[in-house]
């Protein structure tokens, strides 16, 4: 069996991935390529002890490297194991090389959405274990935030099969420069309507103001997922992330093309975002232009505190909304991203692997995530960057501030939570959903493309993908 996954995988490796769906950028940010592994002869000693070895490999990036480290040491401590780590920036490659050979970590930490589409990858393979019996534990279940592993983020097959553990997760929404609007220096009214959201542009725009930016196009992803939940409800969004071939033709998708057409615009994005939106710095010059206030709003999560701390004056406030509703709805839908964790259908020690992913969820571990900090490179500046559990009243550990208020307004009564996205599929030669779905917002705000030629795409794009439905 082994051996016919290893022949599968290495064919794999020599045709393009597919990425599926997921925030651009995350704790998954992108970092030097460096690796980092335990000393082999320690852990050969552990051996001799008559300890488990559990493998772990974990993606190294924004989110640092000491927290697994800590959860590394506390693991072994409480179960009396060896953990051997593997921290990587380019893991992705680095497991594809290890693969290859037959040889398989136990618990890998990676997730959905990154440009290799690794993990989508290894899903449409089936080389990644059902660890249903893991959330089917009735402890775990009762600490877990409610409907956390319903989605497609944790169900890729919408099969009722967990494969991917939530271990973290983070509202998103499109996040601002509140001094702007609170305050006695405010200077204008937050919208909660397109209608308004769109006359505030307008506003702006005379004083020298976009309305809008977006760090790089996949950052759209949270947006879109978001608004069609707003357009058409819950039953709309679960058949359009399964790829009901009405969903960009009926009303309620071209409504979301058309408004989304609207706000990529030249008429109301930032000039240079485009130019800008690539993943080798430019996107940090996006994400600066609202701290300058350049551009008033742009689609992330809280991990834009941590990653912009360094360039951000010390009385600028971070704000976050849902996306605007249109006009009449009684309430704003708002997308939540997790991370995942995962196990390899080869993994030699399934057990202690699903012994991990359930300490993932733990008081100890959720105090680690809560207490991180991260160091900029260039400066030296450490900052708090805290990592929240998908765990009942973790949030609630958090300090006041900007991170907190974030959390808070995703349990608002008002506030209806979108999680999940595109659902896998068999593997489609030829197919980067990312740069399908939202690759043509660059185009539209160059105006290369109209919003009927993205509506075009989607459509195919969505025909393919149901044709590939697993």
């Amino acid at each position: 069996m082994k051996m016919k996954m290893v022949k599968k995988l290495v064919a794999m490796s020599l045709v393009s991935t597919m990425a599926l769906s997921g925030l651009a950028a995350c704790g998954n940010g992108n970092e030097e390529a460096t690796t980092d592994k335990k000393e082999e002869t320690g852990k050969e000693e552990g051996k001799s002890e008559g300890k488990e070895v559990l493998k772990v490999a974990a993606f190294k990036g924004g989110n640092g490297e000491q927290i697994w480290k800590d959860i590394e040491a506390a693991f072994e401590e409480e179960k009396g194991v060896e953990v051997e780590l593997e921290l990587s920036s380019e893991l992705d490659k680095d497991l594809t090389k290890s693969i290859q050979k037959g040889e398989f970590p136990d618990v890998v930490y990676y997730n959905l959405g990154q440009k290799s589409g690794f993990t989508e990858t290894m899903l449409k393979e089936g080389a990644i274990a059902d660890i249903s019996d893991v959330f089917a534990d009735e402890e775990l279940k009762g600490r877990l935030l409610d409907g956390i592993t319903d989605g497609t983020d944790a169900q890729p097959f919408a099969d009722g099969k967990i494969y991917l553990a939530p271990i973290f997760y983070t509202p998103t929404g499109f996040w601002y420069n509140k001094n702007l609007f609170e305050g006695d220096n405010k200077k204008y009214d937050l919208p909660t309507t397109w209608e308004e959201f769109f006359a505030l542009g307008d506003q702006a725009k005379a004083d020298g103001i976009a309305l809008f930016t977006y760090p790089q196009s996949g950052y759209l992803d949270a947006t879109i997922y978001s608004m069609l939940a707003q357009a058409g409800g819950t039953e709309f969004y679960q058949k359009a992330i399964k790829y009901d071939k009405d969903t960009w033709t009926s009303e309620e998708g071209k409504k979301v093309l058309d408004t989304l057409g609207k706000l990529v615009s030249a008429d109301y994005t930032e000039k240079d975002t485009v130019a800008n939106a690539n993943a080798d710095g430019g996107f940090k010059i996006n994400q600066q232009n609202v701290i300058d206030n350049k551009a008033l709003f742009m689609p992330n999560g809280n991990w834009v505190i941590g990653e912009m701390a360094a360039s951000t004056p010390e009385d600028f406030r971070w704000g976050m909304m849902p996306a605007p509703k249109w006009e009449g709805d009684e309430t704003q839908a708002m997308y939540t991203f997790t991370e995942q964790m995962w196990i390899p259908a080869e993994a030699e020690n399934m057990d202690l692997a699903k012994e991990f992913i359930k300490f993932m969820y733990s008081d100890t571990v959720v105090d680690i995530l809560l207490n991180n900090q991260t160091t900029d490179k260039e400066t030296g500046k450490t900052a708090p960057a805290p990592i929240v559990a998908p765990v009942k009243g973790a949030a609630e550990k958090l300090p006041e501030g900007t991170t907190k208020d974030c959390y808070e307004a995703s349990t608002a009564e008002n506030i209806v939570t979108v999680t999940g996205g595109w659902v896998a599929t068999e593997p489609i030669e030829g197919l980067n959903m990312k740069d399908a779905v939202y690759g043509p917002a660059d185009s539209v705000n160059t105006g290369d493309m109209t919003v009927e030629d993205w509506q075009k795409q989607l459509t195919e794009t969505w025909e393919k993908c149901a044709g590939a439905l697993k």
